[in-house]
């Protein structure tokens, strides 16, 4: 190739890039870049590089929306614009900052990650992070800025049309009005419900699927047994494990309890019964044909979306009480618990009440010195449904026992009618509530013993991480910093960790997919405080502390499901 075909080659690829970025806004292109250097910031759970593309290439184009948004309207308002010569030095002046700023902020993003991996006690990432998510932020950027702009041109098609019959700011203003509202029926309606009606289809497949290795019971104190009210093909795919899982007997009684009893399992499942009370009055018959009312303990239990409960918690108390337990629950979805959170919360609500409602009702007209103890439980959609039974903390203490309530979701109103009532001085992440006198946080065995001789029956005990984002998440994020980042950070969170504008949103948002991806002790995983929190709330003298011990370890080392 020639010299002259060299530089006529350069040309044309400098001519290439120069109408290229043309097409760009200014404005947009440094609130793009200063969205995604907000977006590397770290948040509560480490970021795997794909999710932190998507992070950081749904920020940009916020950022860039926002920018080419602002500069429209100005000009438009004013009808002025910067001279060529000024837009010339700004282009230079941003193509040599712009980058330096951009790769800067990519490179202290992985050192800020693994910070975080660290705090939560995961290890580092690969060293192919960092390139992996410069990849996933731009192609995610130029996916979504595709689809923008052909809704901007459907825009400007639209206003062109009315330009004919109205004047200019008048076609303006109603084309653009016109393809938001399109745009937002298109993504709340046809959207929406192509989400839900697949997610709907896919969930009840699995919910009718029976578990590998899973059985039918057998024992006659479990729900799908022979014996059974409640049909095996009625409970659903976490209703089979959890009625057919559980410590044997022997199990119970290798721990230093050789006086056991086969625990009680009742399950109502969303085929048992037609709707939530139905259900409830399903499992009341199952706990009067099991001999529930004659156990030491009995937790009313609100499941998560898909009907699961986790088993740290369930086997832990059963252990405790070496087998002198019955533990009641309901299903009300076979949705994960975002997705029922999103589409069907309500039923959540609707059941944890409905299961109080019934148990209580039969409970209550037992003999005081002989019937169960009544606790209340829920771990996370769980921890939101069973509350609802309740209109506050007085109402609780009156009715049963105690309360254990884990990982709860922000969107709960007793857990946000408590937290805002805290005390001064206390922080949002582990509040004191009235002195620790009945409602107490924790996050640790430690802080749940500390001082629990001043802890007044019945007790309520909230169970949260200051790194878990299904306690954080919040739909006002996007607008308004939390008490938990304008105070001190909680110990797994990062002291970078920072408030911006729908920036934190998102990343809170996306960090409840890793809730349980880290080791327990941080994020939405609690399995090492369950055997602690038991006792706390509904102790069993005659379980030792040795006891408590080695249960702790057999309990720390199940896996996280």
């Amino acid at each position: 190739m020639t010299s002259r075909a060299r530089i006529s080659s350069v040309q044309k690829s400098i001519n290439f890039l120069n109408n290229y970025f043309n097409q760009f806004n200014f404005l947009g292109l440094v609130f793009g870049l200063a969205f995604f250097s907000f977006s590397v910031l770290p948040s509560l759970m480490p970021r795997p590089w794909l999710y932190q593309g998507v992070i950081s290439g749904i920020s940009i184009l916020i950022g860039y929306g926002i920018g080419t948004a602002l500069s429209a309207i100005f000009r438009w308002m004013f009808e002025w614009d910067v001279s060529p010569r000024i837009k010339t030095i700004a282009w230079r002046a941003f193509a040599i900052i712009g980058p330096l700023v951009f790769f800067i902020y990519l490179y202290e993003g992985t050192v800020w990650q693994k910070e975080v991996y660290q705090l939560v006690g995961e290890a580092d990432p690969d060293k192919r992070f960092l390139s992996r998510i410069f990849l996933t932020t731009l192609i995610v950027f130029v996916i979504f800025l595709a689809i923008s702009r052909t809704i901007r041109r459907l825009a400007k098609f639209l206003i062109r049309q009315l330009d004919r019959i109205l004047p200019r700011r008048v076609s303006v203003g109603l084309g653009s009005g016109l393809v938001f509202l399109l745009m937002f029926w298109l993504l709340t309606g046809v959207a929406y419900n192509f989400f839900v009606f697949n997610a709907n289809n896919i969930y009840k497949y699995k919910n009718s699927e029976t578990p590998a290795g899973v059985t039918q019971p057998i024992q006659p104190t479990r729900s799908g047994s022979p014996e059974s009210l409640i049909k095996w093909n009625t409970l659903g795919y976490q209703g089979k494990k959890f009625v057919s899982g559980g410590p044997s007997t022997d199990q119970l009684a290798a721990l230093g309890d050789t006086n056991t009893k086969p625990q009680i399992r009742v399950y109502s499942g969303l085929d048992s019964a037609p709707n939530p009370s139905a259900r409830a009055e399903l499992a009341v018959k199952e706990l009067e044909r099991t001999g529930a009312f004659n156990r030491k303990i009995l937790v009313l239990a609100t499941t998560t979306g898909t009907g699961w409960l986790e088993p740290q918690a369930v086997d832990s108390l059963e252990y405790i009480y070496g087998g002198d337990s019955a533990i009641v629950a309901q299903q009300y979805s076979y949705l994960p618990s975002w997705i029922s959170f999103l589409v069907d919360k309500q039923n959540a609500q609707d059941a944890g009440k409905a299961l109080y409602d019934a148990v209580y009702s039969e409970w209550s007209k037992l003999p005081q010195e002989s019937r169960p103890k009544l606790i209340a439980y829920g771990l996370s959609l769980g921890s939101f449904g069973g509350q609802s039974a309740y209109t506050g903390v007085g109402d609780i203490r009156a009715s049963i026992d105690g309360t254990l309530f884990v990982g709860t979701p922000n969107d709960t109103q007793l857990w946000r009618t408590v937290t805002k009532d805290r005390d001064p001085g206390s922080p949002e992440y582990l509040p004191v509530y009235q002195q620790g006198k009945a409602v107490r946080f924790a996050a640790t065995n430690k802080q749940i013993e500390a001082n629990s001789n001043q802890w007044q029956q019945p007790k309520v005990l909230y169970l949260q991480h200051a790194s878990d984002p299904v306690v954080w998440f919040d739909f006002n994020l996007w607008r308004e910093e939390p008490d938990w980042l304008k105070e001190p950070r909680g110990p797994d969170v990062s002291p970078r960790t920072h408030w911006y504008p729908f920036v934190t949103f998102v990343q809170v948002a996306i960090d409840q997919f890793f809730g349980t991806t880290v080791p327990n002790g941080h994020g939405h995983n609690y399995g090492n405080t369950m055997v602690d929190a038991w006792q706390a709330v509904a102790p069993n003298p005659d379980f030792s502390a040795e006891e408590s011990a080695t249960l702790n370890e057999i309990i720390s080392n199940y896996p996280n499901d």
